[in-house]
């Protein structure tokens, strides 16, 4: 089942068409979702704020393609973000990812478990070195303070 979430998943990492990507995460996230952040001590229960941080992060991490994206390695040329690494075994995925930011190399790893029906349950992000995981903290609290902006002028 994780193989058909995951490559849902890598449609919206790669900048597919997937549509409205709030509704994409909508059908792809269980409502009772929870999503571990590499710099939030406490872990985030719900559909809604698990959205929020996976569409900030692919904001921050360059997650909507600019450049052309490398042949069949799930690169965004402009900005490096890519998995290196998979490791998939019953409902869990293990990916190891790779990027740069500001100049600064990040390295980590998301973790998602999805249930029978192939909705994400949880969601954890680990990211190394501890310069990385800083400027992620600063980056993405700018990225969520805007969207949260963003949105409460609707």
């Amino acid at each position: 089942m994780i193989e058909a979430t995951l490559e849902r998943w890598f449609d919206l990492i790669h900048g597919n068409d997937v549509g409205d990507r709030s509704a994409f995460l909508d059908d792809l996230l269980d409502p009772e979702v929870v999503f571990y952040s590499p710099v939030v001590f406490t872990p985030q229960r719900g559909r809604e704020v698990t959205k929020l941080y996976l569409l900030a992060a692919g904001s921050t991490f360059g997650g909507e393609p600019r450049g052309e994206r490398a042949e069949g390695k799930g690169e965004d040329r402009e900005n490096g973000f890519r998995y290196t690494k998979k490791v998939i075994t019953g409902n869990q995925a293990i990916l190891e990812f790779e990027t740069n930011m500001g100049g600064k190399y990040v390295n980590g790893v998301d973790i998602i478990t999805c249930n029978d029906e192939g909705r994400i349950v949880e969601f954890k992000v680990m990211i190394r070195p501890l310069q990385a995981v800083n400027m992620v903290h600063a980056k993405m609290g700018a990225m969520l303070k805007k969207m949260q902006g963003d949105s409460s002028r609707a």
